[in-house]
Order: structure tokens, then C-alpha cells, then sequence
């Protein structure tokens, strides 16, 4: 099981403390370019043949369906912070399918960025060009590490990975937030004081942000329980 570091990777964890047998918990760095470099290296020297892997953590809602506290499966997620042509990569379906049933949710497309998005604006121009639900910074970087992984290992069985990825809503696609990108450390740790200068600008928004983070990450620690009970 894969969770970026910090609330997120400690939400996880403690929801797993009540189950008897606990899966293999790493602490992956935000953001889709420091958790590429984690990954090329993780899968390097630490990904056992034909594992199934799980990435969870928080999310930003592009749709109204999904409001704070929805968790959704991802079946295909797009790269949204390259320069490039449209791409995009497909979750495992089998696995996917199961961790769905199991949850009782859905499967939806994802979008990753490189950057925390903030205003409803953005959420909707995401939301138009993909047609995507959820917006999230790490997911595409993985399902990217492993497809180069399995192109260079086309007659290995190590290439044989099944991947999947959930994520719990914590903020919806109805109100602007506060721009936190400049308090949000490369392992997901936030610097305190730059978070505070930020959310004294917006106070309105920054309780909104508090509000859906912390019902967000109760919702997270719950369904990795569920999950693996």
C-alpha cells in the first residue's frame, strides 16, 4: 500500500492498527515529480514479482457526485502536469473491480497535476477536458513508473504488477480554497508558518479547507480498516 507521506500516511496507518494482518505500508513523497523519482527507485530495488499494489490517499472533487467524504476507485488516470499529448494509463480492472465491490463505490477517471487546485474554475476545466471526477498529485507518476517498468521487462515475470488506486474526496468542486502549494513540503509535510500566512489572507476558505481535510482523513482511516479486515 502506497500513501503520501503525513496526514495522509498516518490516517492509513491508523486504521490498520485494528487489522490482524496489515499490509506493507510506504510513505510515498506529493507531488507527481518527487514521487516519480521515489518510485523509479522503490520499484529498483524493493517491488517483489507480481505484486498487487494499492495507492490511497485525499483527493480534490471535479464532479458534483462526489462530495467530501466519497470514495472513488480510479480506472484510468490522466497526466495533466507534462507539456505533452493527452496520455493516460489504466488501473488494474480485476483488482480495481474487487476493491469497488468490496467498498461498495465506484470506478471513475482520475487527473494528476502538480499542484494543489484551488478554484472551482480550475476543478471545471479538469473536469471538461478529461472527464474526470477526481484531481490528485501522485497517482499518474505511479501507474507511469510501472508501465516503463513492464516495457523493460516485456519476458521477466517481475513486470507482472497489478495496480490500483483510491481516493477518499476532501474538498468539493463548489468552493475556491486557499492556495497552499507554496506550504506543502516535497514528503507532504506542510510548513506551519507559510500555511498560516496563507490561510490569514482567505479565513473563510481556510476553515472549509480544515473542515473537509479533517472529515477526509477520518474517511481515509476508515476505509483502509474496511478494506483490509
Amino acid at each position: 500500500v502506497l500513501v503520501p507521506a503525513g496526514a495522509e500516511y498516518r490516517a492509513v496507518k491508523r486504521g490498520l492498527k485494528r487489522v490482524e494482518k496489515q499490509p506493507q505500508v510506504v510513505a510515498i513523497p506529493a507531488g507527481p515529480q518527487a514521487a516519480e523519482r521515489f518510485l523509479e527507485e522503490w520499484v529498483r530495488t524493493s517491488l517483489l514479482p507480481e505484486s498487487e499494489v494499492l495507492l490511497m490517499g485525499l483527493g480534490g472533487s471535479l464532479s458534483a457526485k462526489y462530495g467530501i467524504g466519497s470514495v472513488l476507485v480510479m480506472g484510468r488516470v490522466w497526466n495533466a502536469f507534462e507539456r505533452q499529448e493527452r496520455l493516460s494509463h489504466l488501473c488494474d480492472s480485476e483488482l480495481s473491480a474487487e476493491i469497488a465491490e468490496r467498498l461498495g463505490t465506484e470506478i471513475g477517471v482520475g487527473v494528476t497535476c502538480d499542484r494543489v487546485i484551488t478554484t472551482v474554475k480550475e476543478k471545471k476545466a479538469l473536469c471538461d477536458r478529461y472527464q474526470a471526477q477526481v484531481v490528485d498529485m501522485e497517482s499518474f507518476a505511479l501507474l507511469k513508473v510501472l508501465s516503463h517498468h513492464r516495457a523493460n521487462h516485456r519476458n521477466s515475470h517481475t513486470a507482472n504488477h497489478s495496480v490500483a488506486i483510491l481516493r477518499v474526496i476532501s474538498d468539493s468542486c463548489f468552493h475556491d480554497l486557499p492556495d497552499i502549494s507554496e506550504a506543502l513540503a516535497p514528503n507532504g509535510s506542510l510548513k506551519t508558518m507559510t500555511l498560516l500566512s496563507n490561510f490569514s489572507k482567505q479565513p473563510v476558505a481556510a476553515l472549509r479547507l480544515i473542515y473537509g481535510s479533517l472529515k477526509g482523513l477520518k474517511a481515509l482511516e476508515q476505509v483502509a480498516y474496511k478494506l483490509f479486515l
